[in-house]
């Protein structure tokens, strides 16, 4: 039901994109879904819808790939010179108010583009072999120390302004349609995991309890799929909204963390193990929460608006119902 819900193109998009996840990884998996001439530090992305659709099949399978450090970097805003396009560049990401960041499918001989707050957009120049992955039982993100690498300062903290809410719009919705994906994944495993365990002479799901513990997940995510959705839509229009790329990924991390709650209390112990998929999904999507704001982080900046100026910003337009 929630598929015939969506938009039948992004649908279409997601799916080729699981398809080629399930052979592919890597650049391989970006060529072959044909979008790599689009993911042009300052280039005209035009409609994001397919990057997204990538995104989320790559939350879905765990796969890896660069193409979020990739999207970043795209849109008229960097379309200045500012970024070198003879080198391979991806954004990364500080992570502590230190020189930490990590960068998400980084390569050997790749450059990467950070916005630290004090200095400016910097360059960061050939830091792969700096760092450990992020997680050591998941290499999508690899951590950088940028005291321990070279660096140009690209674009100076006093002229950044017109450029950071870009960025970080970008990153936002991006990783949102990583967490959309990882929340698919788990109910899609909880739900078979219900069909298959058995107690009493009968599958789990068969329970009532089980069922409204699945249902309330679905709930959860069926929120984040409406709201990402609109945003996704909204970006292929040219309007990329700050405020809504705020409060998806908000939601993003949210609906994330209640989803693997649910799906934990559906699954039993086996979803603690190496086994089941939750585990490894579950780290990746504490990683991603951790990027560009954390869910509890904006939603403490919304509410800080929402005292300041006594006002509750409009999400969505919601259509007249006649």
């Amino acid at each position: 039901m929630l598929q015939q819900l969506r938009p039948q193109d992004y649908i279409t998009y997601r799916d080729a994109a699981r398809s080629i996840l399930a052979r592919h990884d890597g650049q391989a998996a970006v060529d072959a879904f044909g979008i790599g001439e689009l993911l042009i530090p300052g280039g005209d992305l035009g409609d994001p819808r397919p990057v997204l659709a990538l995104l989320e099949a790559q939350g879905h399978r765990g796969a890896i790939t660069d193409t979020l450090g990739r999207f970043v970097l795209t849109g008229p805003t960097l379309a200045t010179g500012v970024i070198p396009r003879d080198r391979d560049v991806l954004a990364g990401f500080m992570i502590d108010s230190g020189s930490r960041l990590v960068v998400p499918g980084l390569c050997a001989g790749t450059d990467v583009v950070v916005d630290v707050p004090g200095t400016g957009l910097v360059l960061a120049i050939g830091p792969a072999p700096a760092g450990p992955p992020a997680d050591p039982a998941d290499s999508y993100l690899t951590t950088i120390d940028l005291d321990h690498v070279a660096t140009s300062v690209l674009i100076p903290e006093a002229e950044i302004n017109g450029f950071r809410d870009d960025l970080i719009s970008r990153a936002r919705l991006g990783i949102a349609a990583e967490i959309l994906g990882i929340c698919d994944r788990l109910l899609d495993d909880a739900i078979t995991y219900a069909g298959a365990r058995r107690q009493f002479g009968h599958p789990i799901g068969s329970y009532q309890a089980v069922q409204h513990i699945l249902a309330w997940a679905a709930t959860d995510r069926y929120q984040l799929t409406c709201l990402f959705d609109q945003v996704a839509e909204a970006a292929a229009s040219g309007t990329l909204d700050a405020g809504l790329a705020r409060a998806v990924k908000a939601m993003a991390g949210q609906v994330g963390h209640a989803v693997v709650q649910k799906v934990t209390q559906a699954s039993g112990a086996i979803s603690f193990t190496w086994e089941y998929s939750v585990n490894r999904l579950h780290r990746r999507l504490l990683m991603l929460d951790a990027i560009a704001g954390t869910s509890a982080d904006l939603v403490a900046a919304i509410g800080r608006e929402l005292r300041i100026h006594n006002a509750l910003p409009e999400l969505l337009e919601l259509p007249a119902i006649l």
